[in-house]
């Protein structure tokens, strides 16, 4: 019996022209009513979660910046936070990949986005997300909590840059690839999936009794803690690999169909 779905965003539960189907607010409702647990799983800042399911009037938790917090929809309670210390994040700053890749990086906390000289096809794409952001002088101006670095890389993620962060990267934090063009960094042992296993563990719900669904690399740690895991169609081939099943696509409302057939048996 399900008693837990976790649904990454974008590629996933998000169609590529950014919006989420309307039904699926209501879904969220009915699964609160059956006492079924969803959780939106994303790179995405807590406020961000918090706006896009506006629409949900019943409970739900979301796990933002790749599991970095996890917060309740209401009342925004807080379950889990990992912050990044201060001397951590400026081992990142330092890092010379950055430089010489060309990538644009931003610091999230639970709310903003904080950029320094950031190119304005970042600034485009945070406001398209509608990503509160705030423009810098110097990161020292950062006085806020910062749960995730990015680098956006306008060309794409190469190889490269993986291996410069493998033997690079401060051992007390890890990255993910979370797109094409975006690696997040966190602190070492934050995951989506690690995520899960908090929720699973606060509300005895076994690995059997969960239900994921996920597109890209970030997604794959929750693969490993849901029996019922799902890669969606559109996702790459190696993620596939890692998924029990796979769904339709993000723009067939492949998580939707899913839940109503293998969750509600509808």
């Amino acid at each position: 019996m399900i008693k837990l779905i976790a649904s990454d965003l974008d590629g996933t539960l998000v169609m590529d022209n950014g919006k989420i189907d309307e039904r699926v607010f209501n879904l969220i409702n009915i699964l609160f009513k059956k006492n079924i647990i969803f959780v939106a799983a994303s790179g995405r800042s807590y406020s961000q979660l918090n706006n896009d399911f506006k629409k949900v009037n019943g409970d739900m938790m979301f796990i933002a910046h790749n599991g970095a917090t996890i917060r309740y929809n209401k009342m925004g309670r807080r379950l889990y936070s990992s912050r990044i210390l201060e001397d951590d994040i400026k081992s990142v700053l330092n890092l010379k990949c950055a430089t010489k890749m060309g990538a644009d990086i931003s610091l999230s906390s639970e709310s903003e986005a904080y950029i320094k000289d950031s190119s304005e096809e970042l600034i485009d794409i945070f406001k398209s997300l509608e990503v509160p952001t705030i423009k810098i002088k110097s990161y020292n101006d950062v006085k806020d909590s910062i749960y995730k670095i990015s680098y956006y890389l306008k060309n794409g993620v190469n190889q490269s840059i993986i291996d410069y962060l493998n033997a690079n990267l401060n051992k007390n934090l890890e990255f993910v690839i979370s797109g094409d063009k975006w690696i997040d960094i966190m602190n070492k042992g934050v995951s989506k999936g690690k995520a899960i296993e908090i929720i699973q563990e606060k509300f005895n719900i076994s690995k059997e009794d969960t239900m994921a669904f996920g597109d890209y690399y970030n997604d794959l740690t929750m693969f490993k803690v849901a029996y019922h895991s799902y890669a969606m169609k559109n996702a790459p081939d190696e993620v596939k690999k890692y998924a029990r099943f796979v769904a339709e696509t993000n723009n067939n409302n492949g998580v939707y169909n899913a839940i109503k057939k293998y969750a509600l048996g509808n």
